[in-house]
């Protein structure tokens, strides 16, 4: 079985369904992920279960898909597995591959700095809170990389000592991934933009970007500095209407195949 493949023909769409409820049906939500997928891409995207007891073990199992797989999206797939395995295949140079939480990443960081920008301010100048750091591991490396100095983390096991409140004190904005214990109501009150995992509703447009720019170029890898251009240029151009216009929602694919394949070739340029 192949171990890395770059520039296949399919992607795949991947899950141990770690995510998930033992009673969930996995597998009819891969087929309907992968045709969803396919539709907005114009991609072969193929369903793939792979039944894993250990981060390495869904690792071994993106290895070994067949040599057409050119990118794979892990999805319902535990974050912190994710992210374990997307950063082991990356760092042995194994086919492209990126989790839904990645993916919901970037367009977090596009919200908040479409945010700032909409009220003129500078993210190096914003003191940002991510709560519920664990369920997005990328997001705050890609905030750092897309211009925000001043980032702290919080994650519910931090309330018995640190409550998000008190944290909160002091901060411009708070991405909230736990919607605890504040409210929506008390971001506004205390005068902070609140950004929720409710704001990722490009995410699969987004996603189709990146599989389709990683299956058609060979050797493109998804990191850091790949998702934080993306989050950069889809910033000033988010819609604004929910749900997305489909025509509206392609202009976005194009746009993110196209800055992940630039950034490549500037690096086989470097």
């Amino acid at each position: 079985m192949p171990d890395a493949v770059a520039g296949g023909s399919r992607v795949a769409i991947v899950s141990d369904g770690s995510a998930l409820p033992r009673t969930a049906d996995v597998n009819a939500m891969l087929w309907a992920d992968a045709a969803l997928i396919g539709d907005l891409g114009g991609l072969v995207a193929v369903p793939r279960v792979i039944l894993a007891d250990s981060p390495d073990g869904l690792a071994a199992g993106v290895r070994g898909l067949p040599a057409d797989v050119g990118s794979v999206l892990l999805a319902h797939v535990d974050a912190e597995r994710a992210y374990h395995v997307t950063n082991e295949l990356q760092s042995h140079g194994v086919r492209p591959t990126v989790s839904e939480h990645d993916v919901n990443a970037v367009v977090l960081a596009a919200v908040a700095l479409r945010s700032l920008a909409f009220d003129g301010r500078s993210p190096r100048r914003c003191s940002v809170v991510v709560a519920g750091a664990r369920e997005s591991p990328l997001l705050s490396a890609i905030l750092m990389a897309s211009g925000f100095a001043d980032i702290t983390t919080w994650n519910s096991s931090d309330a018995a000592v640190f409550p998000l409140r008190s944290v909160l004190h002091g901060a411009d904005m708070v991405i909230d991934l736990v919607n605890e214990p504040a409210t929506a109501a008390d971001y506004r009150r205390a005068g902070i933009a609140a950004i929720s995992r409710d704001d990722v509703h490009v995410a699969p447009f987004v996603s189709v970007g990146l599989l389709r720019a990683a299956a058609s170029t060979a050797g493109l890898g998804l990191d850091i500095e790949v998702l934080a251009a993306c989050a950069r240029a889809l910033a000033p151009v988010l819609p604004g209407n929910r749900p997305v216009a489909r025509g509206q929602g392609l202009t976005l694919t194009r746009l993110i195949t196209d800055v992940a394949t630039g950034i490549h070739l500037d690096r086989l340029c470097r």
